[in-house]
């Protein structure tokens, strides 16, 4: 896939023009006959181009695509009756703004429309035609026995599942069938117009099912409501029965507006007494899939709300950072005179005032930040609708841009004077293309403007509300909890069923894919079939005890150790929830697009939810081709989060999932909240989806993660030392009712099988590189049970030390140093011997993307990737201990750069900083599957406690060597 824009324009590189040219003048646009393009190029009088091409369309994205890859179209410029689709051939006239300039399209003739393209998959991904195929929606109208839903697909009764007969405000889920309509009977055959596409729905279901035991709480002549929540006529009364008032009932409903304040209708009604008589299960599966995405910065209309009595704020309120607190940390005041909450332990009386400080802490950081990258007296380039600004440092993130930021612009002889804002639209690697207020663009002469970057502040505004709701509407069972209060069991399992068994999975070393297993059942009784064949014995410990669920509200944890399947047992619970809770509705999060991938990728191979049921919701500042394009067709870039928040499986990022309280949602719309990787979360973003939860008693909170590796990126110093940093994951897992007891270690690894699971079987790394971290961070409980074929790939490699023990700690006496323009560290002796030992490894066959180099300083990494490239080396990744989180390679080499052994004591502690943080450690070592390196001056390591113990280790173990170089003098 391409990146929207950089197809689009490049003010450097021009390409070759394709497609047949019939037309085409080189004179300059300001000429009168070129008048109509005058109003684009006010300041701009580099000469130009016109041309009329006949192309083709290869890209459609959310409002704008491409022709021939090249062309740039805007839909908002087309006649409002021409749809553009991939495929479709089409007369474009074309107008070049530069001799270097992008091309973009004035007016476009379509010569033939196709609506499938068999060369779409090599011509570009249109997204809109993927999630064409599956609808989820609203009844609009039904009458006799055909209907339609969103007022434009198509339906009758003999295409709903497992005899659902619908009603109009039922919602409901259904694939699409494309039916070709003809306006006036048959065409002749010579005509060679298009012909009107008709939306047929199959496979229509109910979108969720409860099964509920209430009470009638008002009856009318033909209708009725129980618990004051579910409507109900006679046509659902089982054998003609009609219910007295205050009758206990048994019903199955569905979701619905059908009744007045209502948001369920009854499918099914017997009196409770006799529910054991009548056979009323209905086999009405559900699944979703859609998404939502945060158009923050586009003024538009909201998405329809409930109004619910009670719960979630419809509004996000502002949040602005208060001047006391702009001003203490601006002026370097003592903070914790002026906000005492700083020196107190966190309680639930303090709660929102500390977080709430420290949030603001952050943003004032980032605030200060990425002013550093303002410009002075630059002009701005025409580019079509847009206006183009260039950016020094862009295309290296610095600064961090996405679209959707606003950019302002403000006089460089007024400093007083009026501030233009933009919005950045589209981005190249050099480039933002902006859009300001239509005058502005018109009267626009090329004049000097100030340029003044600043930051979504959407998620720190969703994190202070999170943090708001939180103490408002959630117990102290989830945010302090002190003891387990267990509950009857949300699912009754009477046996599990082992797709191997216990033994067997501890013994096997095939990789842990999800399989295409369907559960089975019983009539007497509910049986755990495991969807992953290969879960061991731990990983379906935590499932079942998630089924379970008998600690709710109280989070359930899952400690998952480096390489111990943590994100595949998340996956497995998130299925037999799915399964066995028909009335369940599932929001699955992350901190990271790229983590809700993974789970979005292995819930896909699952084949278990269909795409009518699940839905990856994106922000639309995200580009499609960071997307896998497995998942496309789940993904959603609408803002119609009414019907988003109704799918059965969500998955987005933490602070995605914040969009939805704006629509006001009731208590127990949502059931269950997963947050994998929550130690990278900060506690405000990791409440945000969790505030979805709120007021329902049975709602349940699963939080998967590691508290021994690194927790979320904090910018500001003040917010880290007061607290940020630590993630609800680990804060949780140190109070005393998640604490492990060394005397229980035997059974369940010493924890509370009711709170936390620790997955213990490793299927990453040799067991001479995962012996070490077992014993420093995790109670010598992790085993070894990854394929020996990978693990031992270099067990005999020539350069070991000692043969079959894949760990080498190389001493070296080296120069730590700084050049006069950088703060940042760099080690030349470490350097060569990097290269010397990547140099060895790519001689044993190891692909370049299977070898990581780690090391902690930005200019280390510049060096040694200076050194890759001008020896010639293939490109090898090498960066910092944050990038390399959670992922694994087969060889790492890590280079710890600072040497001077002059330092002592708290000097030494200070000078090695992150290097004496165990997580970073822990995050370094735990890595490599294969074979790890160290390189590093041990006289200055051995002065902290875990570096200490990891060259004893290498000592021991005969994996320690030493070389001598120029020291310190």
């Amino acid at each position: 896939m391409f990146t929207l824009i950089s197809n689009i324009i490049d003010y450097f590189i021009p390409e070759e023009r394709s497609g047949t040219i019939t037309e085409c003048n080189s004179d300059n646009l300001l000429d009168k006959q070129h008048d109509d393009y005058s109003p684009f190029l006010f300041g701009y009088n580099e000469v130009t181009n016109i041309c009329s091409v006949s192309g083709k369309v290869t890209h459609v994205f959310h409002g704008h695509g491409l022709i021939d890859k090249d062309i740039y179209f805007s839909k908002a410029d087309l006649p409002t009756d021409v749809k553009l689709e991939v495929g479709d051939e089409v007369l474009v006239k074309a107008v070049q703004y530069s001799q270097d300039g992008g091309w973009y399209a004035k007016s476009v003739t379509v010569i033939s429309q196709t609506w499938e393209n068999e060369e779409k998959k090599d011509e570009g991904i249109d997204v809109n035609i993927l999630q064409d195929k599956v609808v989820l929606g609203k009844v609009t109208s039904f009458q006799g026995r055909s209907g339609k839903i969103n007022d434009t697909i198509d339906f009758n009764v003999e295409s709903c599942k497992d005899g659902f007969v619908p009603m109009k405000g039922d919602w409901v889920s259904a694939y699409i069938q494309m039916d070709a309509v003809e306006e006036n009977g048959v065409k002749d055959e010579w005509d060679s117009s298009p012909s009107l596409i008709g939306k047929k729905a199959l496979g229509i279901r109910p979108t969720r099912q409860f099964d509920i035991e209430g009470t009638v709480t008002a009856l009318r002549d033909n209708h009725g409501y129980v618990n004051e929540e579910i409507f109900f006529d006679k046509s659902v009364c089982v054998n003609g029965f009609w219910p007295r008032k205050n009758a206990p009932v048994k019903v199955i409903a569905i979701e619905s507006s059908v009744g007045r304040r209502c948001e369920k209708r009854a499918i099914s009604l017997v009196p409770l007494s006799a529910s054991n008589k009548y056979s009323t299960k209905a086999n009405v599966n559900q699944k979703s899939m859609s998404q939502i995405n945060d158009k923050w910065h586009f003024p538009g209309q909201r998405p329809k709300r409930f109004q619910p009595p009670v719960q979630l704020p419809v509004k996000l309120p502002h949040y602005s950072v208060p001047e006391k607190v702009y001003s203490a940390v601006v002026e370097g005041e003592e903070l914790t005179s002026t906000f005492p909450c700083l020196s107190q332990e966190l309680s639930f009386q303090n709660y929102v005032s500390r977080m709430s400080t420290l949030l603001y802490f952050e943003e004032i950081q980032m605030h200060l930040d990425i002013q550093e990258f303002n410009m002075t007296r630059v002009v701005l380039h025409p580019a079509g609708e847009y206006l183009a600004l260039t950016v020094p440092g862009l295309a290296e993130g610095r600064p961090s841009l996405l679209i959707g930021d606003k950019i302002i612009l403000t006089p460089p002889s007024d400093p007083d004077g009026p501030r233009y804002e933009g919005f950045i639209h589209e981005m190249t690697s050099t480039d933002v293309l902006l859009k300001f207020y239509p005058e502005f663009h018109s009267q626009y002469n090329g004049e000097d403007f100030n340029v003044e970057f600043t930051f979504r502040r959407i998620p720190i505004r969703r994190s202070h509300q999170a943090v708001s709701l939180a103490v408002q509407h959630l117990t102290s069972n989830v945010l302090f909890p002190n003891q387990v209060d267990l509950k009857e069991p949300q699912v009754k399992v009477d046996e599990i069923a082992y797709s191997v068994k216990p033994d067997e999975a501890q013994t096997t070393f095939k990789s842990q894919d999800i399989r295409n297993q369907k559960p089975s059942y019983s009539e007497n009784r509910k049986t755990l079939c495991y969807f992953n064949k290969l879960l061991n014995d731990r990983q379906k410990t935590a499932v079942r005890k998630i089924l379970l669920g008998q600690c709710r509200p109280t989070p359930y944890i899952i400690f998952g150790p480096p390489g111990t399947g943590k994100t595949i047992t998340v996956v497995e619970a998130i299925l037999q929830i799915y399964t066995h809770i028909p009335s369940s509705r599932i929001v699955v999060c992350t901190p990271s697009n790229s983590a809700a991938d993974l789970i979005m990728e292995r819930l896909h191979l699952s084949n278990v939810l269909e795409p009518t049921q699940i839905v990856r919701l994106n922000s639309h500042q995200r580009s499609l081709e960071n997307i896998p394009e497995s998942i496309l067709k789940y993904c959603q870039f609408g803002d119609d989060l009414d019907m988003i928040s109704r799918y059965r499986v969500i998955v987005s990022t933490c602070i995605m999932a914040g969009g939805m309280y704006g629509l006001g949602i009731r208590s127990g719309h949502f059931t269950h909240i997963f947050v994998d990787e929550s130690g990278q979360a900060t506690e405000p973003e990791c409440l945000t989806p969790i505030g979805l939860i709120a007021g329902n008693l049975n709602g349940q909170i699963v939080l998967a993660g590691d508290p021994k590796q690194l927790g979320p990126i904090i910018m500001s110093p003040y917010a880290k030392m007061y607290g940020l940093e630590l993630s609800l994951l680990e804060r949780l897992m140190n109070r005393d009712v998640y604490q492990r007891e060394e005397d229980s270690a035997e059974e369940h690894e010493g924890f509370d099988p009711n709170l936390v699971t620790m997955l213990i079987y490793n299927y990453r790394s040799h067991p001479g590189i995962l012996d070490l971290p077992s014993r420093l961070f995790y109670y010598s409980q992790l085993q070894p049970l990854a394929d020996p074929a990978l693990t031992h790939r270099l067990s005999q490699w020539k350069e070991l030390p000692k043969s079959g023990f894949p760990v080498i700690f190389h001493g070296l006496r080296g120069l730590d140093l700084r050049e006069t323009n950088s703060p940042s560290w760099f080690n030349p002796g470490e350097i060569m011997q990097v290269i010397i030992y990547l140099q060895g490894v790519l001689k044993e066959n190891i692909k370049p993307e299977d070898i990581g180099v780690i090391t902690p300083y930005k200019k280390q990494v510049e060096k040694i990737r200076f050194m890759i490239d001008n020896l010639g080396l293939p490109e090898i990744k090498v960066g910092s201990v944050e990038e390399f989180q959670g992922q694994e390679q087969q060889v790492i080499i890590l280079s710890c750069v600072r040497s001077n052994e002059k330092l002592i004591g708290a000097d030494i502690r200070h000078s090695l900083g992150f290097l004496c943080n165990p997580k970073r450690l822990n995050v370094s070592i735990t890595r490599a599957i294969s074979l790890l390196i160290i390189v590093g001056n041990p006289y200055v390591l051995v002065q902290d406690h875990h570096w200490n113990q990891l060259i004893q280790y290498c000592k021991d173990n005969g994996g320690y060597i030493e070389s001598t170089q120029t020291k310190n003098g």
